[in-house]
């Protein structure tokens, strides 16, 4: 036993000193991994060493149809996602971005004018700006810089950029909107006086309130009741002898509200006719069809139907309207309804875009 004894204690050797130094960096790494998972919430692996916060990709072609409404909606939830859920900044990467569309852009437009009002980060959002100049100028031309406080040197200069400018609001009431003000003051006032301002602006004066009004009376999918300071986003646009403009919403859409303006009768039978279709659209066409304000105020004309009135007015012409998942299309010419169609999104847009297009009397364009 005794010589068992003494081969032990000749075989143990003491410690070196690397050794120790190596045991202490393992209990100071174990204890600060203890002291992370005790008191600081988890960031997922994929973010953790961005800076200044998540890359979000953009798609390379902003618009609501043709199959890329997908990938925009997709960007647009994950921004909002990442900025309002998880409460951390992110880059928007639009380099590879290529074009963008009306419906598209503005949709991006009121999207991050509404995340980032709605943020409590310093700064929610940091663009990437487009490598190619023109959907970089888009960008610049429309105010996306002022909204995320990023700067912007390029100045736009391309025919098909220059003419678009955008504005939002919060007024709701018809006769507090003035929308007529807003655009007599970005365009040429003599081709304001070809589209017949007084009656043509009355009418997208009445269709902008009444959808205003409408919109935000019950929540969206995920919730959002609307902003304090801006319900409306507006894009207008005057080129080749053809007025353009689109007006968005992101409130609760035609779907939700048309139970609170239209007969229970007269959507059942609505919805009997057109079965088989996008309820969303539908509910677009019921609106239409319907024609009476919601608010039973004579003085606010006939709702919904003003949209439609705008083209019906003027003779010809194209309405267009997005809302969630549906859109209905509307052509005049020579003061008659030549077509009306009808589709499915396969996406959610989650809010209400109603787009004009309108030729200058006198002007030669292809509507087709």
């Amino acid at each position: 036993m005794a010589s068992n004894d003494a081969a032990g204690e000749t075989s143990l050797k003491k410690p070196t000193i690397a050794l120790k130094l190596r045991q202490a960096r393992l209990a100071r790494y174990r204890a600060r991994e203890r002291f992370l998972r005790a008191h600081l919430r988890r960031v997922p692996g994929a973010n953790k060493y961005v800076v200044p916060g998540e890359l979000i990709k953009a798609p390379k072609r902003f618009d609501v149809t043709k199959g890329s409404g997908r990938e925009v909606v997709k960007f647009l939830r994950a921004v909002a996602l990442a900025v309002l859920t998880k409460k951390i900044p992110v880059r928007l990467d639009f380099q590879l971005t290529e074009s963008f569309y009306p419906a598209g852009t503005i949709l991006l437009y009121a999207e991050v004018d509404r995340i980032v009002s709605l943020s409590e980060l310093p700064k929610p959002i940091t663009l990437r700006d487009p490598r190619a100049r023109r959907p970089r100028e888009v960008l610049k031309q429309i105010g996306i810089h002022e909204i995320t406080r990023d700067r912007c040197d390029v100045i736009p200069e391309r025919e098909d950029v220059v003419y678009w400018k955008a504005t939002k609001g919060n007024d709701q009431s018809g006769e507090k909107l003035a929308i007529l003000e807003a655009v007599a003051e970005r365009v040429n006032t003599a081709h304001a006086q070809q589209l017949e301002l007084s009656g043509a602006w009355r009418g997208v004066s009445e269709a902008v309130a009444n959808s205003v009004e409408h919109a935000y009376k019950l929540p969206r999918e995920d919730g959002f009741t609307g902003l304090p300071d801006t319900r409306w986003w507006m894009f207008t646009q005057l080129r080749q002898g053809t007025f353009t403009m689109a007006v968005c919403d992101l409130g609760c859409g035609y779907r939700a509200t048309i139970a609170q303006t239209l007969p229970e009768k007269f959507i059942s039978e609505a919805l009997a006719r057109f079965a088989g279709g996008n309820r969303d659209a539908t509910a677009i066409r019921a609106a239409m069809e319907y024609g009476r304000s919601g608010t039973k105020r004579t003085e606010r004309g006939k709702g919904s139907r003003d949209a439609l009135s705008v083209v019906q007015k003027h003779g010809s012409g194209e309405l267009l309207i997005f809302s969630n998942t549906g859109w209905m299309r509307y052509i005049f010419r020579g003061g008659e309804q030549i077509d009306e169609v009808q589709g499915d999104l396969g996406i959610d847009i989650r809010g209400t875009i109603i787009w004009w297009k309108l030729p200058l009397k006198g002007a030669e364009n292809d509507h087709g």
